[in-house]
């Protein structure tokens, strides 16, 4: 195997990974919507709602990372 394979194997796994986990963010979310109570005992609102104060708060810089972390997202 050369580089170039690995590096698309490891890269295929991760968006797939990201893939599923903002799937189970949106599942997550719905329950917690529909029930009133999160799934498997996570709040996930309130956990999301802390990282954005988190970045909010954190004046320029926050807003800068805030940026950056969209931008990844964007471009898998």
């Amino acid at each position: 195997m050369n580089m170039k394979s690995i590096f698309s194997t490891a890269s295929d796994v991760i968006t797939g990974l990201t893939g599923v986990l903002a799937g189970l963010v949106t599942i997550g979310i719905m329950t917690q919507i529909i029930f009133g109570a999160g799934a498997l005992g996570l709040d996930i609102v309130t956990n999301i709602s802390s990282l954005v104060n988190t970045f909010t708060s954190g004046g320029l810089t926050g807003l800068l990372t805030l940026l950056v972390v969209c931008a990844l997202w964007t471009n898998k």
